[in-house]
């Protein structure tokens, strides 16, 4: 199956110190063995887009939803341009399949390709042409709580209504990036009265608004194969639903000191 996901490399010198003025997690100190998750957001902390950022074949890339990977780039060009960093997408696809065998986030390299861990015991695959994306690794990753920034979705989330805070994609340490007063503003202070539920057996698809029970609920991400169908919907964290199940893991703050809240 073609892959719904490709890969966008950077060029320049000044490549991850221009990345890290855009995105919410800190990537200076990226290495060859890591493969961080990353949001980029606008203003107002919403997510324009994200993915995971590694370093294949020596260039700096990031695997992120190719539906999506053009208004990325567009968004991000004048902020590269201004530290001389060439941006380009690629014909390269990134493949996700069931593997358990590499954790979120750690990265294995051979002569062929490269190899990084995913949530929900999948993994992605760079470079390799004998491995087809798999439409079940993408139901076990939304089933794990991670979804992605698709077109329609774009701008719909702050990182914390999406949980990348809970998933590795956020760093509330690292320096300014466009956004972070709103997102951190919330971690320290707030609660966000939105967040995304698991929502089965539905063929809606991502920025499509769906009644549930009710409410007006927007579609993040989603995936189906010929048995299964799965979506992550924003909706009210006071829903009751019984159409929705929440993400497989609590809820916290993940600054120290913060006044405790409870989610779920």
């Amino acid at each position: 199956m073609t892959s719904p996901f490709c890969l966008i490399q950077f060029e320049g010198d000044k490549t991850l110190q221009a990345l890290q003025g855009q995105c919410t997690q800190a990537v200076t100190g990226l290495t060859d063995a890591d493969a961080l998750l990353v949001a980029f957001c606008d203003p107002k902390g919403r997510m324009y887009g994200s993915g995971r950022l590694l370093n294949h074949q020596g260039i700096i890339s990031l695997i992120t939803p190719l539906d999506q990977a053009e208004i990325l780039l567009k968004r991000l060009r004048p902020f590269l341009l201004l530290s001389k960093v060439k941006a380009t997408l690629t014909s390269m696809v990134a493949s996700l399949i069931c593997s358990p065998r590499l954790a979120p986030g750690d990265v294995e390299c051979t002569n062929e390709s490269t190899m990084a861990g995913e949530v929900g015991e999948t993994q992605w695959i760079i470079g390799d042409g004998g491995h087809a994306h798999d439409p079940e690794a993408d139901i076990q990753r939304l089933h794990a709580g991670l979804g992605f920034v698709r077109q329609q979705s774009c701008e719909l989330c702050i990182p914390q209504q999406a949980h990348y805070q809970m998933l590795g994609g956020v760093n509330f340490n690292k320096g300014c990036y466009t956004g972070q007063e709103v997102i951190a503003r919330l971690e320290h202070l707030g609660q966000a009265k939105k967040y995304l539920f698991r929502y089965k057996n539905t063929t809606a698809v991502p920025g499509e608004i769906i009644e549930i029970d009710g409410m007006n609920c927007t579609v993040f991400d989603s995936a189906k194969t010929d048995k299964k169908q799965v979506a992550l919907v924003l909706a009210p964290i006071t829903s009751k639903s019984e159409q929705l199940t929440s993400v497989p893991f609590t809820i916290t703050r993940q600054v120290e000191g913060q006044r405790p809240v409870k989610i779920r």
